[in-house]
This record gives structure tokens, C-alpha cells and sequence, in this order.
């Protein structure tokens, strides 16, 4: 009886991790249409939306019961030069079908569809991200591979993007929302920053409610204006705004000069990221690594940051008590919004990165956790 029981378990946990498989690495959703159907997830897909070695790019989409709608950016890290468009780990090469948006969408985020979520009856709109140019490409980059062969990296990011937009625009009719959240963690946190003008100008301008929440997303680099016209060959309307070393703090600067208090401007940030402590020794020293010295870097890069946020009134959430990866080199997480954390309140802050979300959204902006910038770990 045990040997059978044994058996049965055995061919249980097999038939369990095929169905995991077929769930995060096959599933493919049906293509929108015309008057989709609501809380049903679409994929959306034209043939000038293309991944970086050139296959098959697909945006996904569900339409909510309620008139709000979120543009939810993925992360994935950045290439910036001919090394980093060979680095794998940068979301330079294709991804399984369907893979990263399967995983993002059921993860337990802020685009899940977790039961008693405040987004729960929005429309979303999703862009997984396989192009390293933060969504907010145009062009081709040529380089040499490791093993000496010419290659192209797509930099497509923004066609992508806009083919997405239109085409949602077109089937889905989400004119006229009374709320609109542009958001996205890492990679697609600096998307969000880059192109939420982009949106509220061409597709939402009328939204009552227009929330831009950057998350994880910080790195300074002196030439991202030169790398976003000539490496991804971004939009000028966009690139023209990248005049300092600090992106996220240019888009937002000009959002701000734009919008005036008709829009509400968030970014959030673990203490000592670890991922972003790791590029930005890479943007410094050429070095793909990170010790606690570059996280102590890092959370001074955080800690001079915050006045300039300040100053054009960005509401701000600082966080920090989940590690970095169980790293025990006193780092902290990176990125929240795609995670079940962002539900969860703080213990110092008392409130969770959704809940103070959702209060921005109402005009009610409080910063959290300002003084862990200056925590010793």
C-alpha cells in the first residue's frame, strides 16, 4: 500500500510540474478582439512588434468592469553598449511564449488577479519586456556576438509600445477613463517615467485622475541622453528631456512642468537595492558585481536623491526589511509592485506600497519611510 501510495505521488508530482510548465512556458492567450470579454486576458501582437533578435513581440491586455486603466511596464535590466547587448541576463535574447507575461500576471502583483485588490475591476495593459531599451526604442543595434558573429539587437521597444496602444485603442474602447495608473518595476519603472507623457498627451489625455509610480528604478549615468539617441534611437520628443545624469528625476521633472498638480508623481525604493547597486558599479567601474560598499553607494545615491524628488513633489515610499535574493551582505530587495509584498503594510511605515498607491490616486500623497535613508546596516 505505501509502495502504491508512493507510486501515485510520484505520478502526481510529475503530472504537477507539466501543468506548471504548460502554465508559466506554453500557455498562449487567445488574440484581442473587438469588444473583448471582461477579466479576460488578450494577447495583442502586429507584425511591426518584434523582440530583440528580431521574433514575435506580444503586449497582453484584459478589460476591467470599471472605467480606470492601468499601463503596466515589466522589468528585465538594460543594455546600454556592445557588452551589454551579448549579457543573456538582460532581456537581450527572446523569452519563452508567453513566458515573463504569465509569470508577471500571476505572481501575485500589482497587475495579479488577486481577490479584494482595489485594481481588480480595471483594464490593464501589460508590456513584458525583451528589447534592454526600457521600452522607449526605435532602432537596430549592430555589434559582434561572443563568438565573433554580426548580429542585430532590435531596439523596439517604443514601436512595440505604440503599435500596442493603437491597437488596443482601436478594439477595446477605453476612450475617456477617469483614472489612469502608469507604473512599472525596474526596467519598466524607468518606461514608466520615459513615456507616461506619451500616453496621457496621445491616448488618456482627459483622465481626471493621472498617477505615474516608479518603482525601483534609480541609476545615474552621464550620458543617457547620448545612449537613448544613439544606441536605442528613442523618440527626440523623448530623449530631449534626458539633460542630467539622473532619468528618473528628468521625466519627472518635466511631467511636473507640464502637468502641474493635475498629476501625481510616486516612486518607491528598497534602501540598498542590490540589483541596482550591482549596474550602477557596472555604470561606474565597467564591473558587473556588487559588494556591501556598492550597496552603501547606492543608498547615498537614494539618500541625495530624495530632496531633488522633494522639490518637484514626488510622493515617496522607502522600504526595507526584505533581503536582497537571502543575500547576507546586508542588501535589500529589488523591486515590489510585481510581488504579493505590495499588499503588505510595513512595519514602520504602516501602510503598503498599494495602499499609498491607492491614495495617491485619491490626491491624498504621503511620503513613508524617509529616515531609513539614513539607517545603518
Amino acid at each position: 500500500m505505501k509502495k502504491a501510495l508512493k507510486v501515485i505521488g510520484i505520478i502526481l508530482s510529475v503530472f504537477l510540474v507539466i501543468a506548471l510548465f504548460v502554465y508559466f512556458f506554453v500557455l498562449q492567450y487567445p488574440n484581442l478582439k473587438k469588444n473583448p470579454t471582461v477579466g479576460k486576458w488578450y494577447r495583442v501582437t502586429i507584425s511591426e512588434m518584434k523582440a530583440s533578435e528580431g521574433g514575435k513581440y506580444r503586449a497582453f491586455f484584459k478589460k476591467g468592469s470599471g472605467n480606470k486603466v492601468m499601463v503596466y511596464f515589466a522589468g528585465g535590466g538594460v543594455s546600454i553598449n556592445e557588452d551589454t547587448a551579448r549579457d543573456d541576463t538582460y532581456n537581450t535574447t527572446e523569452i519563452f511564449i508567453d513566458m515573463l507575461a504569465n509569470i508577471t500576471m500571476n505572481m501575485g502583483g500589482l497587475a495579479s488577479d488577486v481577490d479584494g485588490s482595489p485594481f481588480e475591476n480595471w483594464s490593464i495593459i501589460l508590456f513584458p519586456y525583451a528589447t534592454g531599451d526600457f521600452h522607449a526604442g526605435t532602432g537596430e543595434f549592430h555589434y559582434i556576438d561572443r563568438d565573433g558573429k554580426e548580429k542585430i539587437l532590435y531596439r523596439n521597444g517604443y514601436v512595440n509600445y505604440t503599435q500596442t496602444l493603437q491597437k488596443i485603442m482601436e478594439l477595446a474602447c477605453l476612450k475617456e477613463p477617469e483614472a489612469v495608473v502608469v507604473t512599472g518595476y525596474s526596467a519598466g519603472g524607468f518606461a514608466a517615467a520615459l513615456l507616461s507623457d506619451d500616453i496621457f498627451t496621445n491616448y488618456f489625455p482627459n483622465a481626471a485622475s493621472k498617477n505615474v509610480l516608479v518603482d525601483a528604478s534609480l541609476l545615474l549615468h552621464d550620458d543617457w541622453h547620448a545612449i537613448a539617441t544613439d544606441i536605442w534611437q528613442t523618440p527626440k520628443e523623448i530623449s530631449d528631456k534626458l539633460t542630467d545624469n539622473n532619468l528618473i528625476l528628468d521625466c519627472l521633472t518635466a511631467l511636473r512642468k507640464k502637468y502641474g498638480n493635475d498629476i501625481h508623481l510616486l516612486f518607491d525604493c528598497s534602501t540598498r537595492d542590490g540589483d541596482l547597486a550591482k549596474v550602477q558599479n557596472y555604470f561606474d567601474t565597467g564591473v558587473m558585481d556588487v559588494t556591501e560598499k556598492e550597496a552603501d553607494i547606492y543608498q547615498q545615491i537614494l539618500r541625495d536623491s530624495i530632496p531633488q524628488f522633494q522639490e518637484i513633489d514626488v510622493s515617496l515610499f522607502i522600504w526595507d526589511g526584505m533581503p536582497w535574493y537571502d543575500d547576507p551582505r546586508n542588501m535589500t530587495a529589488h523591486t515590489i509592485i510585481a510581488t504579493p509584498a505590495v499588499w503588505v503594510p510595513f512595519d514602520e511605515q504602516k501602510q503598503s506600497v498599494s495602499g499609498w498607491l491607492v491614495d495617491a490616486i485619491n490626491s491624498n500623497l504621503k511620503d513613508y519611510g524617509l529616515d531609513l535613508v539614513d539607517k545603518q546596516y
